[in-house]
């Protein structure tokens, strides 16, 4: 009985390790030139060959008009993108030709050859220090 006790007493004491929380690779990637469509969402004009909308399948031509199940825009597409981390698993909606289809990509990471930059961080605002009350 003693033993048991005290075995409770260790588990409790040392928790087991948890799985550490994996480094952050950047912003998400997805390997495609863009532009607007004429109707609503974005036209893929260019595939990289080593991204992974082309391991997805998504080609030349194709429309977004879905990210994760939002109407997209042209002005909201990158930025979407980027705010994802590398290795999120994102479905698009998109239309090639007639057909609607659903196609899950896997956000890889920016490689430093990509030629577009990065938007611009928002600055921090310095916080204040307001004087104690008077009473």
């Amino acid at each position: 009985m003693f033993t048991s006790i005290a075995l409770s007493t260790m588990l409790l004491a040392y928790p087991a390790p948890r799985d550490r929380e994996p480094p952050d690779k950047g912003p998400g990637y997805l390997g495609i030139t863009f532009e607007s469509a004429d109707e609503a969402g974005v036209l893929i004009t260019e595939i990289r060959d080593d991204g992974p909308a082309m391991t997805s399948g998504l080609r030349k031509n194709d429309i977004i008009r879905k990210f994760n199940g939002e109407q997209i825009t042209f002005d909201t597409f990158a930025k979407k993108i980027i705010k994802m981390r590398a290795g999120t698993v994102i479905p698009l909606e998109i239309h090639r030709g007639s057909d609607k289809l659903i196609v899950k990509v896997k956000l890889g990471v920016r490689p430093e050859d990509f030629p577009y930059p990065l938007p611009q961080q928002e600055p921090e605002i310095p916080q204040q220090e307001l004087p104690p009350p008077q009473p």
